[in-house]
């Protein structure tokens, strides 16, 4: 299985796709220079396959890129930064 994932800026997503079907979203709005991480959504036919670390990973590595701090009111974003320490710079007041 090949996750694709890339950002939607008129839908404020990251989407998770699998052989071009949508499996999945991590939604997010802006607040100045910190991307709050609202909301992630896995397909329940993909769900376990990795498609949910795949966009947190995608969103947070493209938060490093552009150099700015998030802030995960997700609670699979936040659970999924504590078990990836090397992200933990990212989050707001780290």
């Amino acid at each position: 299985m090949n996750v694709s994932v890339g950002f939607v800026p008129e839908k404020g997503f990251f989407e998770a796709t699998v052989d071009g079907e949508h499996a999945g979203q991590l939604e997010l709005v802006r607040q100045g220079d910190v991307i709050v991480y609202t909301h992630t959504e896995v397909d329940p036919a993909f769900g376990g396959r990795g498609v949910g670390g795949a966009l947190v990973r995608a969103a947070l590595d493209a938060a490093r890129a552009e150099g700015a701090t998030v802030r995960p009111r997700c609670s699979f974003v936040k659970d999924w930064i504590d078990r990836h320490p090397t992200y933990a710079d990212l989050v707001e007041n780290a």
